[in-house]
């Protein structure tokens, strides 16, 4: 079935699903508050030709105070719905945000190298965020103005046929017009947020690169990028507007005529005595009142194309799929119908076994890109316990092994086991809690000590983290802290040095007391003296574990049992460490003379 933008917009159903309550609510609010308008007309014809006929100072007073409590009931009613309405959007858009937040947890790295975390922003929060302000007001608008029409022509069949079969071809007119021109903004509107996600990305990226962009005299020339991306927005912006005011002009002609032509009707009746000017009245009322759910619903039309754009573009991002990653567990497009699907553990996928374990690559081939190979033909064993270092050019795949061993990447060809186990999809996150990987970039959060260690985990101990903390040679610093593990680290709060941050990370490995150690180049942004200092905390993380160690500076290798060399993501040397070290027509020992691997 094609898909509409209307077709887009139903999918976000079966987010309502445990909304019953809710929903059986609104569903009696609904109908009161398109009740108590259709009877302000009715009380105004009573009261007029009431008072034209000379009827009693009472019966007037009693009409006038019937509409009067009609309209504070219509003022109560509709405060009451729209809070009921922004709350149930916020809670069904929140647990969207919250499918869409575990989708981006579930990717792989290739999927952040194509997705900015500004646009990833954009996406969750700001997508997310015009749906709930659309489906907030739409909720209501969309089910009233259905009522209304409903009950507009059914009042004024009661009050006169013929006004009754003037207004009912009109409205229906109006009506399909109106369902045809929605959509026609959506292409428009969609490369309009394109551009603010593609700005919002640039601007995160520049301004965390700030520092570097000033001292390299690059200011002007993100000036001048910033310039372009705004003008790109702008004249995206200005189509976008400019075909989106076909509804609110077409909206606004037709109310226009509508009341127009309920005045011409109603005086030619009331001129051959077939309607009464209480009658007239009512029905210039119901046609105003005919006017007033469209031109709401035109003044959020903007929105509305926004909202389709925004279910298509979380569409997308939730749809996407990486070539060597498969789909993520229970992952379903927002707007796809049934409920999401649920990650169905495989028959093997059983815990690993305590210890250290085996690793093996079988001719493991791997490319980030068709044509342009990382790793080709790769393949080696290390036994539970052994300790292999990974040495070789920048761009030789050195960094890549890790990954695929972390189950970032799967590979295009090959196969990668651990424990004996081939790593599949379903069974990564068992994986990673065997597994360690620390790189040269800690990432430390904005929040304590103990968050940063337990990664907000409260089932973790103090005396846990503690210990770990001693185990990574972080006693004296802690006690130098203000506030213990309650002290606050990360941007804004207390600066850490690279070494304390590389510590830190240390730590973290040693609280998951993990059966296997990946570190890919852990001490690069360290100079000798801090590297030498981490060198006992790396010793004891090693110890009793398998491990793979990424490394530019072959010297520092001196703790693993075999050498892995690279060159272009080929295997060009494999052996015992003490063999190739001492042996001059090995690669490693040459390396070991220069000092570097690049």
């Amino acid at each position: 079935m094609a898909d509409t933008p209307w077709r887009r917009l139903r999918g976000l159903g079966r987010h309502l699903r445990g909304e019953r309550r809710s929903l059986a609510l609104l569903a009696a609010v609904v109908p009161l508050g398109v009740g108590l308008q259709l009877v302000a007309p009715e009380m105004l014809r009573r009261f007029v030709d009431g008072a034209l006929s000379g009827s009693p100072d009472a019966v007037l007073l009693t009409v006038a105070a019937w509409f009067c409590a009609a309209a504070l009931g219509q003022t109560a009613v509709s405060i009451g719905g729209d809070h009921l309405a922004a709350r149930l959007a916020w809670r069904t858009t929140n647990r969207l945000r919250a499918e869409l937040v575990a989708h981006c947890l579930r990717r792989p790295a290739a999927f952040y190298q194509r997705h900015p975390p500004g646009e990833l922003v954009d996406r969750v929060d700001g997508d997310v965020t015009r749906l709930a302000g659309v489906m907030s007001s739409l909720l209501l608008e969309v089910a009233a103005q259905a009522l209304l029409v409903v009950g507009i022509l059914a009042a004024l069949f009661r009050l006169n046929q013929v006004l009754a079969l003037v207004f009912a071809p009109f409205t229906l007119c109006t009506l399909l017009l109106l369902r045809r021109l929605v959509g026609r903004a959506v292409p428009f509107v969609t490369a309009r947020q394109t551009s603010v996600a593609d700005l919002l990305g640039f601007l995160e990226e520049r301004l965390a690169g700030a520092e570097d962009l000033t001292a390299n005299g690059a200011a002007r020339h993100t000036m001048r990028a910033l310039e372009d991306r705004l003008g790109t927005l702008y004249d995206r912006a200005r189509r976008a507007a400019r075909v989106s005011v076909l509804w609110p002009a077409t909206v606004q002609g037709l109310s226009a005529a509508s009341v127009v032509l309920a005045l011409v009707v109603s005086v030619w009746l009331h001129a051959r005595g077939q309607l009464t000017t209480g009658t007239a009245f009512a029905a210039l009322s119901y046609a105003m009142l005919l006017r007033r759910p469209l031109l709401a619903l035109t003044a959020r039309f903007q929105e509305l194309e926004g909202a389709i754009v925004s279910v298509g573009r979380l569409g997308e991002l939730v749809r996407e799929r990486d070539g060597h990653d498969g789909p993520p567990p229970g992952a379903r497009p927002p707007g796809a119908g049934g409920p999401p699907a649920r990650a169905l553990p495989r028959p093997d996928a059983r815990p690993w076994r305590d210890g250290p374990l085996d690793l093996r690559f079988e001719g493991v081939s791997f490319h980030y890109d068709p044509g342009e190979p990382v790793l080709t033909d790769v393949s080696f064993h290390l036994r539970p316990g052994e300790r292999l270092g990974v040495v070789g050019r920048t761009g030789s795949g050195k960094s890549t092994v890790v990954r695929l061993l972390f189950g970032l990447h799967r590979p295009v060809r090959g196969t990668i086991t651990v424990g004996g186990r081939e790593i599949r999809p379903p069974d990564v996150p068992a994986l990673r809690g065997r597994v360690a990987l620390i790189t040269q970039e800690v990432h430390v959060f904005h929040a304590s000590l103990r968050d940063n260690l337990a990664f907000f985990d409260r089932s973790v101990g103090d005396s846990r983290i503690l210990d770990a903390l001693g185990q990574a040679g972080l006693d004296g610093w802690l006690r130098q802290l203000p506030d213990g593990l309650d002290t606050v680290l990360g941007s804004g709060a207390r600066g850490m040095s690279a070494g304390e941050e590389q510590l830190v990370a240390l730590a973290r490995a040693f609280l998951r007391d993990p059966a296997v150690v990946l570190m890919d180049e852990p001490t690069a942004r360290l100079d000798p003296h801090t590297e030498e200092l981490l060198a006992p905390a790396m010793e004891r993380l090693l110890r009793d574990r398998t491990a793979v160690v990424v490394q530019h500076r072959p010297h520092a290798l001196r703790h693993v049992d075999r050498i892995l060399v690279l060159d272009g993501g080929r295997v060009v040397e494999h052996g015992e460490r003490t063999a190739l070290a001492a042996d001059p027509a090995s690669r490693f020992h040459g390396l070991l003379r220069t000092g570097r691997a690049a």
